[in-house]
């Protein structure tokens, strides 16, 4: 009996010591990239990709997996709960050409992706969490709602992976097509900012944009992140039950994730106490623990399945951004 703990002993060690040494990488190949003023994919996503290479080198238990996801997900969320200004919102920087195309965008991609998703035949909760990753703010998004939705880490991992396939996608096209269209910098500037998946990305748009697009791309897409104030709560509306539920309500699980108060009150904090500065620090921080949460992601799918699964989730994806880019693109060269 003492020779089997000390294995499961040893065997955790390993995990957690693998885990740890993934996420490092991940973050140093991160910062090599930004060096280098060279566009990087985030440290998150080269944490998800070095998860996935993981999967064969060693295995960890899906419960301790599930263990670790659910312990260092909710505190990195509210974290970055830290870096959401609500100030942006009555700011009048971006005028009601801003305001309305991140409208626009919101509404689109869920609309979009709920009927294409039907059509290409995932689940709500899957479309849900894709349209909330193309809407808001990518893998951020992604990993904030699926907790409510109850995805389990190879549904999730499809997402995320779509996802940054096409935000990549997103920002390499966003500052060509603002060109062929003619658009002038403040257009494309909110364009990119109304369209780009993650924030580095659209930043990074803005500024391949140049004049002033850069700082109304931030700006943009920095206002659109406050989604995540509605989106997350309406997971937890909206997510289907897997599990068989007592017809009694005191037995009924609660599907409002813990970290949902956490986050709300970080955002507060962060608009209208916490100086600026050490705000930023804590958003840092969060993104920091998101890191071992996309290895762990990655870790635990098969290569193979993913590439089955990815197909219906990309196509509804992919049919979402376009309507996306297309419908805010019209609505900016109506209002500007």
């Amino acid at each position: 009996m003492i020779s089997s703990r000390l294995g499961e002993s040893l065997i955790r060690i390993r995990s957690v010591f693998a885990i740890t040494t993934v996420s490092l990488l991940a973050i140093l190949t991160d910062s090599l990239f930004n060096s280098q003023d060279v566009l990087s994919l985030g440290a998150g996503t080269f944490g998800f990709l070095f998860g996935l290479l993981l999967t064969s080198l060693i295995a960890i238990e899906s419960s301790e997996r599930k263990y670790a996801i659910d312990s260092i997900l909710p505190a990195a969320i509210v974290l970055l709960g830290f870096g959401l200004n609500i100030a942006l919102l009555t700011s009048g920087d971006l005028g009601v050409a801003g305001l309305a195309s991140i409208l626009i965008a919101i509404t689109v991609a869920f609309i979009t992706t709920m009927i294409a998703g039907k059509i290409f035949g995932i689940d709500k909760p899957q479309s849900f969490a894709l349209g909330a990753g193309g809407a808001i703010c990518g893998t951020s998004a992604v990993l904030a709602v699926a907790p409510s939705l109850r995805l389990g880490p190879a549904k999730t991992g499809a997402i995320v992976a779509v996802v940054n396939l096409l935000g990549l996608a997103t920002f390499l096209s966003v500052p060509i097509l603002a060109h062929l269209l003619g658009m002038s910098d403040q257009t494309a500037g909110i364009w990119a900012g109304s369209t780009v998946h993650a924030v580095p990305q659209a930043i990074a748009a803005g500024e391949a944009l140049g004049g002033d697009a850069l700082s109304l791309a931030s700006g943009t897409k920095l206002t659109r992140v406050l989604g995540l104030l509605v989106v997350v709560p309406l997971a937890s509306l909206f997510a289907e039950h897997k599990e068989t539920i007592s017809a009694d309500e005191g037995n009924k699980k609660s599907n409002i994730p813990l970290f949902l108060p956490g986050f709300i009150i970080a955002s507060i904090l962060a608009t209208t106490l916490i100086p600026e500065q050490i705000a930023a620090q804590l958003e840092d921080f969060g993104s920091v623990l998101m890191v071992p949460v996309l290895v762990l992601i990655g870790s635990s799918i098969d290569v193979k399945e993913l590439a089955g699964a990815a197909g219906p989730i990309l196509w509804t994806g992919a049919v979402s951004t376009v309507v996306v880019m297309v419908s805010t693109a019209l609505a900016l060269a109506m209002l500007m």
